[in-house]
């Protein structure tokens, strides 16, 4: 983190929210303290700053990039190309080149502005509690009891989510071992340089920061905004059933297959056909196209980052610049055509819906096929966090661990195979065992999910090596898991302003 933190004034700023920009982290002295409550004084302005949080966790417009590489969209694509599913065409610098190499150091652009960015919105949503907390807006009739634990639970969560992100670039895997190096985590608003030096915690107290989070937001946030439909509110902004989702994934890569079952059982049926029947009523989306058009409120969205066009992801930063052909996108990370998943046309046709959402381009003379999930212009594209496909794939494998192969674990699987993929379905028989089983989901995951930040995950917890990526100029070799490049290292900024920080080997 940079030598000083961001200010505090954004409590006070006019536009109502938090939105200070990135350079404010350099400001060596918080210009208004908690103490200033102007902020609280009404309930638009308590709601206006709770937008700001959401801001906080995607971009900023109108400010440098370093506020736009958290969740806009930067920080899923590291994820990907971490793994082999794309190629890279450009080798530019800028555009996470030494990411897909992994070849970064503490002081490569991706490494700092990442861990500066998720910090910054950190510390927002910690300034926000304690200043929710210290205005006493319920006692003083600014805001309801109700609306007061909302926004509690809101902000909660959005930490949660920033130190789960966090961790799965930063930290060694949970599953390698929970004594292992986690983050530093800064709990309280930071309002000065005296605040910089701090300790990291194992990676297993960050988890258990993460659920805690969770946990505690789960009560206190309402079952649905509106209606129990899918909306464009309950999909940009966290209820109780986002937490439900988001917690499955916390304890498959925990291990905690019990705890992601029982989680996942509050939101998955029985049986075919599963959705969720309370609170956001999910199920899975008729299409798999469908998902990433407008409005982005499919009955399986569950939480996603918005933008519109006065709220754009800034250059360089949103999937299309990645992934999409021109005149959308910058044609620079095509599909790894060569990868084993993609290869695998007996379990993915090339009639599956998914194999359809690419476009061709050629690049050089060379014809590459291009990721389209994402195709507007402007970048428009909601950057997805989790959605219901994902729990229900999270459920068939903790159904698999705790109960063995069985017909709802395999149903599970069939039921977003087949959404994609009609000519296949799998049956208990197919598979010797949970780890059979397993192997499989695995493959349905990477095809499922391609170009939406699970592949990395998904290979660390698993404590999986990084595959090698060929047939490039500059092809990335295979990363084994005790290599110091399976995790990127901690920022050059945080070790010159942090005594306490110690290093990733």
């Amino acid at each position: 983190m940079k030598k000083i933190l961001i200010k505090i004034s954004a409590l006070a700023a006019a536009s109502l929210i938090l939105t200070s920009c990135f350079q404010d982290y350099l400001d060596p002295i918080p210009k208004i303290s908690i103490s200033d409550l102007t902020a609280f004084e009404t309930a638009q302005k308590i709601e206006g700053q709770v937008m700001g949080l959401y801001q906080a966790m995607r971009t900023e417009t109108n400010t440098v990039n370093l506020s736009q590489a958290f969740l806009s969209g930067r920080t899923q694509i590291y994820l990907d190309i971490k793994g082999d599913d794309f190629w890279n065409l450009t080798q530019n610098q800028t555009t996470a080149f030494q990411t897909w190499q992994h070849n970064v150091n503490s002081a490569t652009n991706e490494v700092q502005n990442t861990w500066g960015a998720a910090y910054a919105a950190i510390n927002k949503i910690n300034t926000f509690l304690e200043g929710l907390d210290a205005s006493n807006a319920v006692g003083k009739n600014i805001i309801t009891e109700a609306k007061y634990k909302q926004y509690k639970g809101e902000a909660l969560s959005m930490r949660a989510i920033a130190y789960f992100y966090l961790a799965q670039l930063y930290a060694r895997p949970y599953n390698q071992n929970p004594n292992n190096l986690g983050l530093v985590l800064r709990l309280t608003a930071q309002k000065s340089s005296a605040d910089n030096d701090k300790a990291r915690s194992s990676i297993k107290d960050t988890y258990d920061q993460i659920l805690a989070d969770l946990n505690t937001a789960e009560p206190l946030l309402p079952m649905f905004y509106g209606t129990a439909a899918n909306s464009v509110n309950n999909v940009t902004r966290i209820h109780r059933n986002t937490i439900i989702a988001f917690k499955t994934r916390v304890y498959l890569h925990m291990n905690n297959f019990p705890a992601a079952l029982t989680e996942g059982n509050k939101i998955v049926s029985a049986n075919a056909p599963f959705s969720a029947s309370s609170g956001v009523t999910y199920s899975l989306a008729p299409t798999f196209a469908s998902i990433f058009l407008p409005p982005y409120a499919t009955s399986e969205s569950i939480f996603s980052i918005a933008f519109t066009s006065t709220e754009l992801p800034g250059t360089q930063n949103g999937f299309a610049v990645y992934y999409t052909i021109a005149p959308n996108g910058n044609q620079e990370y095509p599909m790894n055509t060569d990868s084993p998943n993609w290869k695998n046309t007996t379990d993915f046709p090339l009639t599956d819906a998914r194999r359809q959402i690419t476009r061709k381009s050629t690049v050089s003379g060379i014809e590459y096929t291009f990721l389209h999930k994402y195709p507007l212009n402007p970048n428009t594209d909601y950057a997805p966090i989790i959605r219901y496909a994902e729990v229900l794939l999270n459920v068939a494998e903790a159904e698999a661990k705790v109960n063995g192969v069985n017909q709802r674990a395999v149903s599970l699987l069939n039921a977003v195979h087949s959404r994609s993929e009609s000519t296949k379905t799998y049956s208990v028989s197919d598979f010797a065992n949970a780890d059979a089983f397993i192997d499989q989901l695995l493959k349905e995951r990477n095809m499922e999910f391609i170009g939406e930040g699970i592949r990395a995950m998904d290979i660390t917890r698993k404590l999986k090596p990084f595959p090698a990526k060929g047939n490039t100029v500059a092809s990335a070799s295979a990363v084994q898991i005790n290599d110091p490049a399976y995790v990127w290292p901690i920022p050059q900024t945080e070790m010159s302003s942090n005594s306490l920080i110690v290093q990733n080997q």
